[in-house]
């Protein structure tokens, strides 16, 4: 099976997409995919996949024209995606009839021009899109629809009136052995944290949608019953330029690289998964990848309670908490940090979830799925 796989964005990336871009063609070569990674010239050198994700196989990659004014606001990155996009069509025009292609929605409409190429295409959504004359040329031609949680599946369904059929609901991945950590005593022995203290641990980007401003007030209640609070993947300073708010007493451990994520779970008594309400993303059609992450880390994980989550996860695997309330926040972390053996039990059930969702077996559910 050939596959071009057309992304739209800087690549290689730290951030999540990246890694999760990265990790699919991994186990797409490793299932027997012949895939070439499409992806748009930027300014800085080119590193290749394997090298900085380090991944398994080398990923074979085509640099396609771009402009790389991807962070000069939406009319740079219209102006990107427009030169990029049309590289794409042209260079897959020349090999029309001898592959499928496959993309996921960077953006609300870039992707939407590869209709035009009549070649099969499978497309990964990770949110709905509003229905405009690009879309809906878009979602006649596109013939397999992967999304990663089904309320997104369900809105894309009434919108443009596609079958069930044509859908496949696949959330975000995860290696299991990435998370396979040392003890937790070794672990806070590397990271110099106190070996004593019962410790809740976020990680990841500091974005509003994300419903930040409740943990800070929780971490105040949290520090009066012995728990401290620490953040992973920012800094104090973006903490309060996200939240317009104070930030003791969190504690801030900044940018770590993804290998080191699981030495800093296997410190944690509890892993927090943050929503919101006011953001109809962070509500309803999120699927992190730190979810699972968390799950394969086999800590006790702490998730706020959105359909989007709960269209992943169930209170066997987790504890769910009132979203944009910080004292249920509060409360929820405290059972979980001091109600070990209730905790222990969800985190074992979470492990075997996890394992149901490596990037190795969407990989495989999505290849069988494009070639039904």
């Amino acid at each position: 099976m050939k596959l071009y796989y057309i992304v739209n964005a800087r690549m290689p990336s730290e951030k999540a997409y990246g890694i999760q871009i990265a990790k699919m063609c991994e186990a797409f070569i490793e299932h027997g995919v012949e895939l070439e990674l499409c992806i748009p010239r930027t300014r800085r050198a080119h590193i290749p996949l394997q090298e900085f994700y380090g991944l398994r196989v080398p990923v074979p990659t085509r640099i396609l024209a771009g402009l790389d004014w991807y962070g000069r606001g939406s009319i740079g990155f219209a102006l990107s995606s427009m030169v990029f996009m049309a590289s794409a069509c042209f260079y897959l025009l020349r090999r029309k009839g001898s592959a499928s292609l496959y993309t996921i929605d960077m953006d609300p409409y870039s992707f939407s021009p590869l209709a035009l190429l009549g070649m099969p295409i499978a497309v990964e959504m990770h949110s709905p899109k509003r229905s405009n004359i690009l879309t809906r040329l878009f979602f006649r031609k596109a013939g397999r629809i992967i999304t990663t949680n089904p309320l997104i599946k369900e809105k894309l369904a009434d919108v443009f009136d596609l079958t069930p059929e044509r859908f496949i609901v696949e959330p975000n991945g995860v290696d299991p052995e990435a998370f396979e950590a040392p003890s937790q005593e070794e672990a806070r022995t590397a990271l110099g944290l106190p070996k004593e203290a019962k410790i809740v641990l976020y990680v990841g980007r500091f974005y509003d949608w994300k419903g930040m401003q409740a943990l800070q007030k929780a971490a105040v209640a949290l520090e009066g019953k012995g728990i401290t609070t620490y953040l992973v993947g920012g800094s104090q300073e973006a903490f309060e330029a996200v939240t317009g708010g104070p930030s003791r007493p969190l504690h801030f451990g900044g940018s770590v690289q993804h290998a080191d994520i699981g030495r800093w779970c296997a410190a944690a008594d509890a892993l927090l998964v943050l929503g919101t309400r006011a953001n109809e993303f962070s509500y309803r059609y999120t699927a992190p990848m730190k979810l699972f992450e968390y799950l394969a880390a086999g800590r006790p994980v702490v998730a706020a309670d959105t359909p989007a989550l709960r269209s992943l996860v169930s209170e066997r695997e987790v504890a769910f908490y009132t979203p944009d309330d910080p004292d249920d926040l509060a409360r929820t972390i405290s059972l979980v940090c001091l109600d070990p053996g209730k905790s222990e039990q969800a985190a074992a059930e979470g492990l075997r979830t996890a394992r149901e969702h490596t990037w190795s077996r969407r990989a495989e559910r999505i290849r069988a799925f494009i070639v039904a």
